[in-house]
């Protein structure tokens, strides 16, 4: 799920969150890992991470950060503090977001290991993204676009498991 949070809300306690599968957009609406998929526009990034190796890449999908944070009508916040479940806190700021257009992954494509180990099936073209893999949801951006000065200065806009999505100024 998803809760947008109002600006000057205190931050979350160690524990205060039950499930890591949901995303919350604080005080304003919550979105279902579902939801995300469904409600939104989805965008496909074939990427590296600061944590791959540099010929690795993986293709996630997600909705855009920016559409999201429209959708809740905070779009005009300078900064989105975004709390994951093991309480990082992480500020971005809206020229990033605009600039790079981030993405709430919630899916990764299947591969041909995924298909030997059952993780997909058939025609299935992606699948969730297990919390060893940094999911259920995942902060990814399109790390080629990335400044240089990004690696890894950086590397804390890359946020595993993130619960709350908070507005500030």
């Amino acid at each position: 799920m998803i809760r947008a949070v109002l600006p000057k809300l205190s931050t979350a306690g160690k524990g205060a969150f039950a499930d890591p599968d949901t995303l919350t957009l604080e005080a304003i609406q919550t979105l279902t890992v579902e939801q995300l998929k469904t409600e939104f526009a989805q965008q496909a990034y074939d990427t590296r991470t600061p944590w791959t190796k540099e010929n690795e890449k993986i293709v996630y999908r997600g909705p855009l950060l920016k559409d999201i944070w429209a959708k809740t009508g905070l779009a005009n916040a300078s900064k989105v503090k975004v709390i994951a479940y093991d309480d990082f806190v992480s500020e971005l700021r809206m020229d990033e977001i605009h600039s790079y257009a981030p993405i709430l992954a919630v899916e990764r494509q299947c591969t041909k290991d995924d298909r030997a180990q059952g993780r997909c099936k058939g025609d299935q073209q992606f699948r969730p993204i297990s919390m060893i893999e940094k999911g259920p949801i995942f902060v990814v951006w399109p790390f080629e676009r990335l400044p240089a000065s990004y690696v890894p200065a950086r590397n804390a806009i890359w946020v595993f498991f993130p619960v709350v999505l908070r507005a500030d100024q």
